[in-house]
């Protein structure tokens, strides 16, 4: 029962952290998104310890839920800690500062390092929906830090 809780709160914190992402994206950035995003916050709180999961004293954790509209980009950006995304429909693609792209569908997870400078991607002509679970945010601050496109890499 208690696996299973933990599962829920992760995806559920996955699935808000998503939804502030594509919230903040339509917001000016060093490298600005593009096209129809819309985000909202599902749930924010801090995690006591011992849940199994490494959390940090005066973070938060952030759950949100996006749908990307076709041919929609977050622009370039970084987060304060780890981020857990779940693909829910359409075909997400992810480029990292060295150009190199991941494309991931429903069902498909993936995970972001606090180093990772990327652009998240909707390529298609359909919306995309991802859940995103943000870890370690500091109380107050943002889930997102805008990054400038790195140089020798034309993905916007």
């Amino acid at each position: 029962m208690q696996k299973r809780r933990t599962r829920w709160v992760i995806a559920a914190v996955g699935a808000v952290v998503l939804t502030v992402s594509v919230g903040l994206a339509s917001v000016a950035f060093a490298s600005p998104g593009s096209g129809p995003i819309v985000g909202s916050v599902i749930a924010t709180g801090s995690m006591r310890t011992g849940m199994g999961l490494a959390v940090h004293p005066g973070t938060n954790t952030v759950v949100a839920q996006y749908t990307f509209g076709p041919h929609s980009s977050t622009g370039w950006h970084s987060h304060p800690g780890k981020t857990l995304v779940v693909v829910q429909s359409g075909t997400f693609t992810v480029y990292h500062d060295n150009c190199h792209a991941m494309t991931y569908g429903p069902g498909q997870s993936f995970v972001e390092l606090p180093s990772s400078i990327h652009v998240g991607r909707n390529e298609t002509g359909s919306d995309v929906q991802l859940g995103v679970v943000y870890f370690d945010v500091p109380i107050g601050g943002a889930f997102r830090i805008d990054q400038p496109q790195p140089a020798g890499c034309d993905v916007a």
